[in-house]
Parts: structure tokens; sequence; C-alpha cells
């Protein structure tokens, strides 16, 4: 279980609106953040279930067509709009906001949340 500093760690980033951050480790774990489905459950645990290896798999991608490391992936989905960055330890910082929320907007809360886990995963080091 995590602890209320791990759950909040993003909360000052993402603020009040239709947005949520988690930090994922390689193994498909929630390091921190937390994601609530529109009947407030936190569904946290069975996306980074299904997104463990990703950060594994876009630099495997990158590397087969020599276009450098990997940054973000931005995705725009019908229930909400995703964005995923590389964290230090291979695993994936995670932004998703509603539909309505602009593209441009949701990765500059991505740009946050990276430095937010990073300053993070060193106050709990």
């Amino acid at each position: 279980m995590m602890n209320d500093h791990a759950l909040y760690a993003f909360e000052e980033v993402i603020g009040d609106g239709e947005q949520t951050a988690l930090l994922l480790d390689h193994k498909g774990n929630v390091r921190a953040g937390v994601y609530l489905d529109s009947s407030g459950r936190d569904v946290g645990d069975e996306i980074a279930f299904a997104l463990a290896g990703v950060s594994m798999e876009a630099t495997r991608a990158m590397r087969h067509l020599a276009l450098g490391e990997w940054r973000a992936i931005v995705c725009e989905c019908t229930y909400a709009n995703l964005a995923l960055a590389p964290a230090d330890d291979g695993g994936v910082v995670l932004v998703a906001a509603a539909p309505s929320v602009p593209n441009g907007f949701v990765r500059r809360l991505l740009d946050m949340a990276s430095r937010r886990a990073l300053a993070w995963r060193r106050e709990v080091a």
C-alpha cells in the first residue's frame, strides 16, 4: 500500500482539473500518484500492469529506427488523452486528462510531472 506522500506526489502539478499523473516502474507497479476513474475507483494498478515494459519497447523501437532516445508518447483516445515519458529508472511517467483538455496542456503537464517524479524519487531515497 502506498503512503500518502506517494499517493499525493503529483497533487501540486495536476491541480483540481480533469487530469491525473502516475509514476510507474518497469515491472508494472504504481510508485506514486493515483488514477481515479469516473466512478472514483483507483485504476492505477490496472493501468500500470497494462503499461509494464512500455518504456523498454519504446527504447527498442527508437533504436531500431535510429531516431535517438524517446522523450514522450502522446495518445488521443476516446476516454482520455494520455502522455508518457521515460522515468529515470526504466519506468514511465503518465499523465491522463479528459479528451476536452488540449494536447498541448497535457504535454506541458507531462513535463512538469516528469520533473516532479524525479524530485519525489530523490525525496524518498
